[in-house]
């Protein structure tokens, strides 16, 4: 069966429980189970309408009649319960204090656990990591306020990173809603959490590839950029220094001239490896353009600038290239110094660099 919208699935349930005239959610139109619940449930209105325009008491309805309701009521009440029971998103309801009171079957398939593991254990099994028992913590607050008073709790939506049992990552969206009584009298919360794990990981690589040189597979320049302004803002609110270093290769189109542009590509690819294997966990580098790469490093004064810069300028000195047999660098350093725009951190960086090449190339300068 296909995996049903989810808040088509919440309207059907509180349609069931009020014995509302709903039209077939999304996606069941051809299962011919639910097809076969949704026509009882339509006799079964006929029927009562037609008892109510005949002004009939209770009294006098016929024994039949009812009895026949009743068995039909019992047919239709075991078929909800197999629509429940074999749906593939995870289907739970949950009290005011926070507790499982059911969980639908799903849950062992999608997740590996049992649905008494995550019913009666779901703390000790580390089931919700700790961001999100704190967003259910408060959303709980949230809910018991509301109902105390007499507001009516509308459905939220949430995406969460989850561990099965057997330690894989997956994600899961969760459409949180309250069931309510003909009365409007507030009963439990209704849970739907659907599978997405491909659908994130898709979402992902997609934010990867907008982000990333096609050829060093290092951040492009439209990310640089991004990270320069949360820098430079952070800077700027918490005067914390960051650094800046600017790279170039050194007589690249001399390289790209009498070898071809694959060395030449093999070359920045290589040298992005070595960038990679160089810079800090919280550093940040990629392709500014050309031959030319940015390194940005947060919380890094001019003196630890200088010196990550000149081990990166050794790294790519001392490593053997096949074609040429050596490589070599020009870099500029600069660091924030209360600056009124980015482009005059970058232009300091940039004039430096030209001052090492001036200097002789495979060189580090600051300014």
């Amino acid at each position: 069966m296909p995996s049903e919208d989810a808040n088509a699935l919440i309207a059907y349930l509180k349609a069931l429980i009020h014995d509302e005239s709903r039209s077939i959610p999304q996606g069941f139109a051809d299962n011919r189970d639910f097809m076969e619940l949704q026509e009882e449930l339509q006799k079964i209105r006929e029927s009562s309408l037609a008892l109510k325009k005949a002004n009939l008491s209770v009294e006098k309805c016929d024994v039949a009649v009812l009895k026949q309701m009743e068995n039909q009521l019992r047919v239709d009440e075991e078929k909800h319960r197999l629509l429940i029971e074999n749906a593939s998103d995870i289907i739970s309801t949950i009290d005011l204090q926070g507790n499982f009171t059911y969980i639908s079957p799903s849950m062992e398939k999608m997740t590996g656990y049992t649905v008494d593991e995550v019913m009666h254990h779901y703390l000790e099994i580390n089931y919700f990591l700790p961001d999100t028992l704190k967003v259910m913590e408060k959303a709980l607050e949230i809910v018991n306020r509301m109902v105390k008073n007499g507001e009516r709790f509308d459905s939220v939506r949430y995406e969460q990173k989850q561990y099965r049992k057997d330690g894989s990552i997956f994600w899961t969206d969760t459409v949180l809603s309250g069931i309510y009584d003909e009365n409007g009298q507030f009963k439990e919360l209704l849970g739907v959490s659907r599978d997405i794990t491909e659908q994130v990981k898709l979402r992902d690589e997609i934010i990867k590839i907008s982000q990333t040189d096609k050829l060093t597979q290092l951040y492009n320049r439209s990310k640089l950029d991004d990270i320069l302004e949360n820098e430079f803002r952070r800077s700027n609110r918490t005067a914390l220094p960051f650094a800046v270093i600017l790279l170039d290769v050194d007589h690249f189109k001399w390289v790209n001239d009498h070898f071809g542009h694959q060395v030449g590509d093999a070359i920045l690819i290589t040298l992005a490896e070595i960038f990679r294997s160089t810079i800090r966990v919280n550093d940040s580098v990629g392709r500014w353009g050309g031959e030319e790469f940015l390194f940005i490093l947060p919380d890094t004064d001019e003196a630890c600038a200088m010196r990550l810069a000149e081990k990166i300028r050794m790294r790519i000195c001392e490593f053997h290239f096949e074609k040429p047999k050596q490589v070599t660098a020009s870099l500029g350093v600069t660091v924030y110094r209360g600056d009124c725009s980015l482009e005059t951190i970058v232009t300091r960086a940039d004039v430096a660099m030209y001052a090492a090449k001036k200097a002789g190339r495979n060189q580090v300068r600051r300014i």
